[in-house]
């Protein structure tokens, strides 16, 4: 898709939705007086009416997508800024259509499910975040997975939905809440606890003697890779 056709859909989508928001419905008739485009260039774009309206979630993401592509130290915020700039970004241009989203958030994306487009592309934005930060802990490995991501993604959802009831000034619950969660999802990830722990168990398998020597935790070592030698025989 180029990016004369993405804005264009994104147009055709947002106007779709200004009819809708003024009449409850839209119809193609509508669109081509509102945007001065015909039937044949509407459906070189969208194989049907409803495809327009869907259109408006994954658009998001493409939408993003350029933004942050046009951050020159995008690469160094941290993990936790990331998150939070997503998410932030995502409240802002919602907001813009927060009628629409009141009205078809839980029909179009929370029971459309892991499938849907908006999902799909939601989990791996999240992907390419963790995967190019030189700052994760070698033994996050351990955590993400495709499980943690679609954990992720689901969490963002609920945390949406939470905005959508936020009444307070500015939306400062939610705003709260997101920090607190990409905070503590940075803290997992970059805690080099479990690094220092293998390192220090390799330390004591490469040096047989000094495992022997430490109560316990060396007995442990020793039997366990006894275990794994009688295993491997």
């Amino acid at each position: 898709m180029t990016t004369d056709q993405l804005n264009l859909k994104i147009f055709l989508c947002e106007s779709a939705i200004d009819l809708y928001l003024e009449n409850g419905r839209f119809t193609i008739s509508n669109l081509i007086d509102k945007t001065e485009l015909s039937a044949t260039e509407i459906y070189d774009l969208f194989p049907n009416k409803k495809a327009i309206l869907d259109f408006y979630y994954p658009s998001l993401i493409l939408r993003y997508s350029a933004m942050f592509e046009e951050i020159d130290d995008f690469d160094s915020y941290t993990i936790s800024e990331k998150l939070s700039n997503f998410i932030f970004t995502m409240f802002d241009m919602m907001n813009e259509r927060r009628e629409f989203v009141e009205d078809t958030f839980d029909e179009s994306v929370i029971k459309a499910g892991s499938k849907s487009e908006f999902f799909i592309q939601t989990k791996q934005l999240f992907h390419r975040f963790f995967t190019t930060d030189p700052n994760i802990a070698v033994s996050a490995g351990l955590l993400l997975k495709d499980y943690f991501y679609h954990f992720l993604t689901n969490e963002f959802y609920h945390i949406t939905k939470y905005w959508l009831k936020d009444g307070s000034e500015g939306y400062e619950r939610s705003m709260a809440l997101t920090d607190k969660l990409t905070v503590f999802v940075e803290e997992a990830v970059y805690n080099k606890v479990l690094d220092k722990g293998f390192d220090l168990v390799k330390h004591l398998v490469a040096q047989e003697g000094l495992a022997k020597n430490i109560p316990i935790v060396g007995d442990w070592i020793t039997n366990f890779f006894k275990d794994e030698d009688s295993v491997n025989e």
